[in-house]
């Protein structure tokens, strides 16, 4: 019983002083693609029109992953935060089913999408 009592102590006091350690910093890797420097790189903006009835949610995926979505029915853009590269695009609503996908290579500037309809069936 009494070595059990001093293992669990032993392991405790080891773990407390464990976390106490000095943590060394190691330097950053700037050799990396990702890095975006804001004064060389020219920002997009995404525009896109909608007339869906609903809301309209667009996710961009490639060297970084944006979500946008707006419930404004006509014209919307987004602010500049797409960093420059290959995108797929896809878009979905509230207002009706399914999804488009796009593709699009943003260098900066502006990404504009095509104006989004839900169609819907006639009643006979």
């Amino acid at each position: 019983m009494k070595t059990l009592r001093f293992f669990t102590i032993v392991l405790v006091a080891v773990l407390v002083f464990s976390t106490w350690a000095p943590v060394y910093a190691k330097p950053t890797d700037t050799s990396s693609t990702n890095t975006v420097e804001p004064a060389k790189t020219k920002l997009a903006k995404l525009k896109v029109k909608n007339k869906t009835g609903g809301t309209l949610y667009v996710y961009m995926s490639g060297p970084r992953g944006y979500s946008f979505s707006t419930a404004k029915q006509g014209i919307t853009t987004f602010d500049p935060v797409i960093q420059p590269g290959k995108y797929q695009i896809t878009v979905r609503t509230s207002g009706c089913p399914g999804e488009l996908h796009y593709k699009r290579n943003v260098k900066g500037g502006s990404v504009n999408l095509p104006a989004f309809v839900c169609k819907t069936k006639k009643k006979k």
